[in-house]
This record gives C-alpha cells, structure tokens and sequence, in this order.
C-alpha cells in the first residue's frame, strides 16, 4: 500500500511544485509576502498551478509510456515501470484537474484571471500530445509556463509585476530550459526526445549562455528599477555567484532537470536561502541600507 501511494505521489512530481514558487514573486518583491491575506491568497494560488502542473505530468507521462521504457532514467517513471496502472493514472487526473479548477473557481471566480491555468493547462496538453516534437515552440511553451505562473500570482494578490521582472524571468527561463535541452542531447542522445534531432549542440550551447548573459543584465536593470525594494542592487553580486553554481552543477548534471540540481545541491539551497532572507530583510529594513 505504502509503495503504491508513494509511486503515485512521484507520477504527479510532488517535487516538482517547486516550480510553482514562482506564483509567490509578486507578493515577495511587492514587500507584501507577511500580509496574511496575500499570503492565503499566494498558497491557494500555489496549489492550483501544483494540482494543474501534476495533471499535465500524469498526462505527458501516459503519452510517452513507450519512449519513457527507453530512456536509462525515465523508463523508472511509475507508469513505464507498470508501478501504477493507466487506470489509476487517469483516476489521479481527474482528481488533479477537479482540485485545480475548484480551487481556481474559488481564487478567481468567473474572471479573466481564472483563465490563465486553464491557458497553462491547453498550451500544456498541446505540448504533451504534439508540440514538442516542434523545435523552438517546445521550448516557448516551456517558458510560457513560467511567466503564466507569475501572471497568476500578480493577478490573486493585485500586485503589479515590473516589466523588467517579467523578462528577467523569462530570460532566466529560456537559459533552464535551454540547459536542460542541452544536456538531454549531450547524455542521452536523440532516442529519447525526437525534438533534439532538430538542435545542433552549438545552437543549445550558445543560446544557453546568451540567455545567462541577458537574464544577468535584465535583473541588474530591474535591480534599480523604480518601484524595487530598496538596497536590491546588492544582491546582484550573489545572484552572479548562485548562477555560476548552478551553470558548474549543469555541466555536471546528466540530465539539466532544474528541480533536481537545486534540491539536489546543498550549496545552491544555501545561496537561495541567504538571498530570500536578504530580500526579507529589505522588506523591513529597507531604509538602512539604499
């Protein structure tokens, strides 16, 4: 019994709600992550986009049983390893969409805003059953996620998102996913992803650095943009350094999942805890230090 919870929980990637943090930078760089409220509002809005994320990985993992049985590290996924049954992993998509739409409905009523995981959950389906066999539009729909994520969170809290935030997460995005395509090619070849038949390892490596660069000057411009908490310059110098960990453990890392190298990397969970407590800090002391 314990075994097949614990299969379930790895088809819906539990870990993988990491991602769905970003619904909380809106409220954390408004300087309004403590106002209960926005805070309720931010951990609802981080279960929908959890429970709508978890579907579309239940989804592209019944798509892919085949090519997953082929892959040195997929072919452990529970549903290619026969762990969990298609039957019970349509019964956790049902139960996954039924939270996230519930959950949406009671965010976001009938409203335009209760649009955008619905939006994440169609572009989604699109890339799990077709599109990502598209060179450059499976890398769009990858990086549209992230930014629908911050959009979500902008719009639960009404807190409006810097432009320069905005393409500085998008940069950040396209240099992750651009790694993580990288180092799928490097290490396990084009069997397992036909997508990857379409990228050169020059194309994969330049872009994957050209978008460090940009990611690196949209945040520093951001840095100093008005409306910024106060002192966030300072943090640039320890974004550079958390960057360079994180590109040193990508050309160590087989497969350039970003979850799995952050969580799996006790230094970069050091830096990104010293860099929310400094932007904390900001939030209450910001005047001594601007």
């Amino acid at each position: 019994m314990f075994s097949k919870v614990k299969s379930c929980f790895h088809l819906i990637r539990v870990k993988h709600w990491l991602k769905n943090i970003i619904i909380f930078i809106p409220a954390f760089y408004g300087g309004a992550i403590l106002d209960i409220p926005i805070l309720y509002r931010t951990l609802l809005g981080f279960l929908t986009f959890s429970f709508c994320s978890s579907a579309i990985y239940v989804i592209n993992d019944l798509c892919d049983i085949e090519k997953d049985r082929n892959h040195p590290v997929k072919c452990k996924r529970p549903l290619a390893s026969g762990a969990v049954s298609k039957t019970e992993g349509a019964i956790l998509l049902g139960i996954c969409c039924a939270a996230a739409a519930l959950l949406d409905l009671w965010l976001c009523g009938i409203s335009l805003g209760a649009v955008i995981p619905a939006l994440y959950f169609g572009l989604n389906v699109l890339y799990s059953t077709k599109l990502k066999n598209y060179p450059v539009t499976d890398i769009v729909i990858l990086v549209s996620g992230f930014v629908l994520r911050m959009l979500y969170g902008s719009y639960i809290t009404d807190i409006k998102i810097s432009k320069w935030l905005y393409l500085t997460l998008m940069a950040l995005s396209l240099f992750m996913a651009f790694g993580k395509r990288r180092n799928e090619k490097l290490n396990c070849g084009d069997k397992t992803r036909s997508v990857l038949t379409h990228y050169s390892d020059t194309f994969l490596n330049s872009s994957m650095y050209m978008y460090l660069a940009i990611f690196l000057v949209f945040y520093a411009l951001w840095s100093v943009d008005t409306g910024a908490l106060p002192g966030m310059i300072y943090t640039t110098p320890l974004v550079i350094v958390m960057v360079m960990r994180y590109t040193y453990v990508l050309e160590k890392d087989k497969q350039g999942n970003p979850v799995d190298m952050i969580l799996g990397d006790k230094v970069l969970l050091i830096l990104g805890a010293a860099y929310a407590l400094f932007v904390l800090w900001q939030i209450y002391f910001g005047e001594v230090v601007s």
